[in-house]
């Protein structure tokens, strides 16, 4: 059975001190190492002189872990998770569909830190991810978007509650990677903590500001689950196009809302996101399958097709893809 940890995010939380006196465990310097009875490793946390917070998890379950993170009134801090872990769609046992899972790629979340959310941690995985909180004015002021009519910097500075999502880049994660691997007690450690935590938000933000400007829609707790749950529905079963009608009335919601709200968190139209997660798994497929085999299992009765729309996705044919895999 999982073990739980429920918190709030507000001003003034510190995560480590809240999960210590969980856990009676002690904090030094704001750093708490698991438990035994846990598993092994730490969560880190940083306060800079720019009004960021790190919070950084670094270690390996013996138990499986749900971090609750329950909703709050204020939309006024926002937080961005990094996360380097790949986990199968709708792979948790628990009685709702939490928020935030059901990837099957490393993702990045940036949102409103009032909205319910369960994340699962597997055991017998090493993990490492970051959340870097921050209120809207401090990132307002990192940021320093002077763009006239920006979209994003009037979403960070609007007080409506949203949540947008990134795939996590491989330069990203080599970032976060260097980041969880800082020696806290060498000279200059918060500088590199400062320069890799901005390094980061720099990547993200570059990704975020080339989405097409469009009104942004309010989104809350309800609309937040529904549209996590239709992507849920689209990973699970990559062989099957997205039937836009009959997801827009499973998770009840029109279809035109629908639409918005999933290109609004994701950046992406529903198909085409959907594409982009079926090539992944082709690339993934091709390190055990033939390109035939792999085409066929994610429904392709056209193999020429399937071979133009992974070379439109990768620039490279997917035979001579399968060839560099196995000569490596």
């Amino acid at each position: 059975m999982a073990i739980e940890f429920e918190f709030e995010v507000d001003k003034g939380f510190h995560f480590a001190e809240a999960f210590a006196g969980r856990f009676n465990v002690d904090v030094i310097h704001n750093r708490v190492n698991l438990p035994g009875m846990l598993g092994e490793g730490y969560i880190q946390e940083v306060f800079l002189n720019n009004g960021l917070s790190l919070c950084i998890h670094h270690y390996h379950l013996k138990e499986e872990l749900v971090l609750r993170r329950m909703d709050t009134s204020s939309s006024t801090m926002l937080t961005m998770k990094f996360d380097c872990r790949r986990i199968p769609a709708g792979q948790n046992n628990l009685p709702h569909d939490p928020l935030f899972t059901g990837s099957n790629g490393s993702e990045v979340e940036l949102g409103t830190g009032n909205f319910f959310t369960d994340l699962i941690i597997p055991s017998n995985q090493h993990i490492n991810f970051l959340v870097i909180g921050a209120s809207r004015q401090a990132l307002l002021d990192i940021l320093n978007l002077r763009e006239e009519g920006c979209p994003i910097e009037s979403l960070i500075r609007d007080s409506h509650s949203f949540v947008l999502h990134e795939v996590m880049t491989r330069e990203m994660e080599n970032t976060l990677k260097q980041l969880s691997h800082v020696d806290q007690t060498a000279p200059l450690a918060m500088l590199l903590y400062k320069t890799k935590a901005e390094e980061l938000m720099y990547l993200l933000f570059s990704k975020l500001m080339t989405r097409a400007a469009s009104a942004s829609i309010t989104v809350d707790q309800a609309d937040a689950e529904k549209i996590y749950k239709l992507r849920a529905a689209i990973l699970t079963d990559l062989s099957l196009t997205p039937q836009l009608p009959e997801l827009s009335g499973r998770i009840g919601i029109s279809l035109t809302k629908m639409k918005q709200l999933f290109r609004q968190i994701f950046g992406d139209s529903i198909y085409n996101y959907y594409q982009s997660a079926r090539m992944n798994e082709a690339a993934r497929l091709l390190g055990n399958l033939s390109v035939s085999e792999t085409g066929y299992q994610l429904g392709f009765s056209n193999l020429s097709h399937f071979g133009r729309l992974f070379e439109k996705h990768f620039k490279i044919k997917p035979k001579k893809y399968k060839d560099g895999l196995e000569v490596r």
